[in-house]
């Protein structure tokens, strides 16, 4: 089964959009925790990484809005479902679900 490259950008960007910020939680708790411990070096090494993460979240979320938008521009144009406008009786007052003259006792 062949998939379009449009749907499987908007895949990988979803999924890139909701796992990036576990990762980069991950990474900066334990970021805290190496430098809770007094490991300098291994903090400097997880906030750096946290950094690349979060530019990395920020461009899925970016570049994941745009494909979806192609993927909606790309859709084939079929009928519109909005709501049709009924022309109005003339001399009576139309309420769904009830009878005129329950209508115009109300009225």
């Amino acid at each position: 089964m062949h998939r379009s490259p449009v749907r499987t950008a908007l895949t990988w960007g979803l999924v890139a959009t909701l796992l990036l910020p576990v990762v980069l939680a991950v990474l900066l708790g334990l970021g805290s925790l190496l430098n809770a411990v007094g490991d300098e070096a291994g903090s400097r090494a997880c906030g750096r990484v946290a950094l690349a993460a979060g530019a990395a979240w920020l461009v899925a979320v970016v570049a994941t809005t745009a494909v979806s938008a192609v993927a909606v521009l790309e859709r084939p144009a079929g009928p519109r479902h909005g709501r049709r406008k009924r022309g109005r009786r003339t001399g009576e007052r139309h309420l769904r679900g009830i009878g005129p003259e329950a209508a115009e006792r109300i009225g």
